[in-house]
């Protein structure tokens, strides 16, 4: 490539490359998309013509572009753009006066639907459907929980779903009922009860799925995120496969896309990842293909149903729940192995993390052993041994610094549901994964979380929430207290460090997290993850030295310029 002109030249920076030797230069090369060389500034000289445009970084730093390894982006689009979005209120009130506002604006609609109440803010049996019949009685009201595990729905839903006091909820959900009348309360939990509510929403049109997806990639440019893993496609979702498909085709993506066809617990589960074999011939552009299959295990520690090889502290003969039966998913897996797709498994608790694992093994021993690199999501209690096997079958472990902190969801659900020891010690065994040599990657799983670079890797290095985040989430809760001094022994309504200490990361372990390792999960490693020649030149650069600063500074970092293929997709103003 010594004859080579450039048609873009970074120079004079803090460049990491994110290499296997963790290589530092000071100047990248690149043309028709790709890097064509890195080094010293004098040395990228030779690549320089009349048109190569240079961008002289005065010593900032570059990274390769960011990815998110399980996060919901066509969903979370389009509820953003053209359904009812929660996300960043807090209190009960604020989600009366925006359900409020949103029905009276949308007079047209058949139907509400919305997401992101926090589930802390309620008991057990959840918000209830008499406060959403006083909005509007007329029509179905559906509201997801930020968690996506749970549904607040009103009267008219239930009606319409045909949801009465004796009807049984569906294996793998649960309906809450009024501890008087026996009556279903208004919150149903877990996929299996909510799909009953939710099919009667009519989704969105192609075109819509494709406006909102295009506004959604807009906005993780900004954040400096070229790569994301849709971990959750309907193989009947057409309206959603077709519009990635086209927005590929039409060179239109500035994120490359990854995804899993979702394969529930049902007969006939055989025939439907056949199906999605199938079907992702079809689905294998360029930036959007689908080689993967998800699988729930468990499901989440705050609605009672991640499975726990331990019983819940408030329910001493209660374990959770397995939503897979070992038989059915060594099925399942095997099927999804032999045909050389991916396994991209949610697992919460450590029975699930165990079920998963152990059917992992099996799937190996059945098939053989081949690079498959399989994924679990979340792995929020594991047991070491259970860890180890990760790595011996390279697995990669989907995981979020964003929920390693102690806050209310820490205070009000998994402190009395997990005990002491558990809650303050077990949970997110996050340099426990790296020490054993599993493949980390970083995770928002939004619209759970909002992506943010500057507040993952604060949390990601410390288990504590930033300043800032605190401050978003808890200025309207007088009691809470922040607490930015790990050495104090936090009690209810402080919000601290999660611990142990000793599972905190380094920066360089967060790096690696958002970028090389969801490459490796993703079997994208020689195209993207790292600044080498030959990969595509995806990068952010960044005001600040993350490596070098203090750490309230590195909560809070700025994007100045996104890259994908080597075309700016992100520029601050004034950079």
């Amino acid at each position: 490539m010594e004859n080579c002109k450039a048609d873009l030249i970074l120079k004079n920076g803090l460049i990491h490359t994110v290499d296997v030797n963790k290589t530092i230069v000071e100047a990248v090369a690149i043309k028709d998309g790709s890097i064509v060389s890195t080094g010293k500034t004098s040395e990228i000289e030779s690549y320089l013509s009349p048109q190569t445009k240079v961008i002289d970084l005065k010593g900032k730093l570059v990274l390769p572009s960011f990815g998110d390894s399980h996060m919901h982006p066509s969903q979370s689009a389009y509820i953003y753009q053209y359904q009812l979005s929660l996300h960043n209120m807090f209190k009960h009130e604020e989600y009366i006066e925006a359900i409020k506002a949103f029905s009276e604006s949308h007079p047209d609609l058949p139907g509400i639907y919305g997401a992101g109440f926090q589930r802390s803010a309620y008991d057990k049996i959840g918000p209830r459907k008499e406060v959403l019949d006083t909005i509007d009685s007329t029509r179905p009201i559906a509201i997801c929980s930020t968690d996506g595990h749970s549904l607040w729905v009103n009267s008219k839903a239930l009606e319409m779903a045909g949801i009465t006091k004796g009807t049984p909820a569906p294996a793998g959900g649960t309906f809450q009922l009024d501890p008087e009348t026996g009556e279903p309360a208004g919150l149903l939990q877990e996929h299996a009860a909510m799909e009953l509510v939710e099919s009667i929403f009519p989704s969105g049109s192609k075109e819509d799925m494709k406006k909102s997806l295009l506004w959604l990639q807009k906005w993780l440019n900004e954040k400096g995120i070229t790569f994301v893993h849709d971990a959750w496609i309907n193989l009947d979702a057409k309206n959603i496969h077709e519009a990635y498909q086209e927005l590929d085709r039409e060179g239109l993506l500035t994120i490359r896309v990854r995804g899993s066809w979702f394969i529930e617990p049902k007969d006939g589960f055989l025939d439907r990842i056949a199906e999605g074999i199938e079907l992702s011939q079809q689905v294998n552009g360029d930036n959007f293909q689908v080689n993967s299959f998800k699988f729930f295990v468990d499901q989440v520690i705050e609605e009672e149903t991640a499975a726990l090889l331990e019983p819940y502290t408030h329910r001493p003969d209660f374990y959770g729940q397995l939503d897979w039966s070992l038989e059915n998913l060594i099925s399942a897996y095997a099927k999804v192995d032999r045909a050389n797709f991916q396994i991209h498994t949610h697992a919460i608790g450590d029975a699930g993390v165990k079920q998963s694992v152990d059917a992992l093994l099996e799937v190996r021993r059945i098939n053989g052993k081949r690079d498959a690199r399989p994924s679990l999501a979340h792995v929020q209690l594991a047991q070491a041994e259970d860890i180890k096997k990760m790595a011996d079958l390279d697995v990669s472990a989907h995981i979020s610094p964003y929920w390693m902190v102690v806050d209310d969801y820490f205070w009000d659900l998994y402190y009395p549901y997990l005990g002491s020891e558990r809650a303050h010690h077990k949970q997110y065994p996050h340099k426990s994964l790296f020490d054993a040599g599993v493949n980390v990657t970083c995770a928002s799983d939004f619209f759970v979380t909002e992506p943010d670079i500057g507040w993952v890797l604060f949390s990601g290095v410390t288990r504590t929430l930033p300043k800032r985040i605190f401050d978003e989430k808890y200025n309207h809760l007088p009691d809470y207290e922040y607490v930015s001094d790990p050495s104090v022994t936090l009690s209810k309504y402080q919000v601290g460090m999660l611990g142990p200490k000793e599972e905190c990361v380094s920066v360089e372990n967060m790096v690696d997290e958002l970028t090389i390792n969801i490459a490796y999960a993703n079997f994208l490693e020689k195209i993207t993850g790292s600044l080498e020649i030959g990969k595509k030149a995806d990068l952010v650069v960044l005001d600040r030295n993350l490596y070098q600063i203090d750490i309230e500074a590195l909560a809070n970092p700025k994007i100045l310029l996104t890259l994908f293929e080597g075309k700016t997709v992100f520029q601050a103003e004034d950079f």
